[in-house]
């Protein structure tokens, strides 16, 4: 067990306060003698004590344990940093380095959290099912205890794969259920662990996630070239919009290949049943209007007037009730066509 100096900070504290050792015993109801254990390092503070302690110097409790806590951090974060280089071509000399920390150090939450991964690496990897017990208990315990979101997640996958391997998908499945729907952590874990309409379920979610993500990512790269010459930091005196306009349009065609590819059918078919989700056709028009506003920097009219045609025959059938709700269903049209400076095709 690491040396605990939280007499020390008692003492420093006392000292500070400019009180005797007396002094502070009477406060704290004990004896003289037991404040010197405490500050030699003889004994230690009941767990009730502590935050009487911490409450009559007027600092947290984490002060009174600082120093110890960012030693055996630091103590706990070279082992596991050593033991990394054993990870992959000795997976046992691992484990075995990890566990003999947690002897150490038993129940730290980072020390665990590196023999569960371990455990599931040789499990992937290896196909080694010695450990599923402890895969399954030692997570739950990670689980129950820990504060950490992230590592909490990762955590209940792993558990999720010890109990596929042994055979439970039931379990398995109300585990992977407990994660979030944000981050498409659960629907990627659906696809990644389970099998048949669940895994088919959480792939074709995973992948509208995904899909999402990509295509304004292409968009807001695209943004990032068009209005380049905006920015304050940027000197763009030796540059015309035939350096970066064609930049910006190659990543908003990209953008409209990731969200065509994806459509059921052609868009022209039937274009109000063709999107996954709203909003997704709001996507479709705008990236037409910055392929028109490329072609517009780059002195194309001709090109530039046929892709707005286009957004705005797209607008005027990807909506059923257009007609009945135009000006609602125009109003962004017209806000991004200022924004790429269109403003001239408004009617």
């Amino acid at each position: 067990m690491t040396n605990i100096n939280i007499g020390n900070k008692i003492r420093e504290l006392r000292k500070k306060k400019g009180i005797t050792q007396e002094t502070l015993a009477s406060v704290l109801s004990v004896s003289p003698q037991a404040v010197s254990k405490w500050e030699s390092g003889l004994t230690y503070p009941d767990m009730e004590m502590i935050p009487i302690i911490a409450g009559y110097f007027e600092v947290s409790m984490d002060i009174l344990f600082d120093y110890d806590v960012r030693e055996m951090k630091a103590k706990i974060q070279k082992i596991v940093d050593d033991a990394w280089d054993y990870l992959f071509d000795d997976t046992p000399k691992y484990i075995e380095i990890i566990k003999n920390a947690l002897r150490e150090y038993p129940g730290n939450e980072e020390l665990q959290t590196a023999l569960l991964n371990a455990y599931e690496y040789a499990l992937r990897d290896k196909g080694d099912t010695s450990h599923l017990d402890e895969m399954i208990e030692l997570s739950q315990k990670i689980i129950t205890e820990s504060n950490d979101f992230i590592r909490i997640c990762n955590v209940k996958d792993i558990q999720a794969a010890a109990y596929l391997k042994k055979g439970d998908y039931q379990k398995a499945k109300a585990v992977l259920e407990t994660l979030p729907r944000e981050y498409d952590l659960r629907d990627w874990a659906f696809a990644f662990r389970l099998s048949g309409r669940d895994k088919l379920n959480g792939a074709t979610m995973s992948r509208c996630h995904h899909l999402q993500s990509l295509y304004q990512a292409c968009m807001e790269e695209g943004n990032a070239w068009f209005f380049m010459d905006q920015h304050p930091d940027v000197k763009f005196r030796d540059y015309t919009p035939d350096d970066y306009i064609p930049e910006a349009m190659k990543c908003y065609q990209k953008g409209l290949r990731v969200l065509t590819t994806f459509l059921p059918t052609d868009y022209y078919d039937d274009p109000a049943e063709q999107y996954l989700w709203e909003g997704m056709q709001t996507f479709h028009w705008s990236f037409l209007q910055c392929l028109a506003a490329c072609y517009k920097k780059l002195g194309n009219g001709e090109e530039c007037e046929k892709y707005i045609a286009e957004a705005y025959y797209l607008i005027s059938v990807v909506w059923k009730d257009f007609e009945e709700n135009k000006e609602y269903y125009m109003e962004p049209f017209y806000k991004y066509l200022n924004k790429y400076d269109l403003a001239e095709y408004i009617k």
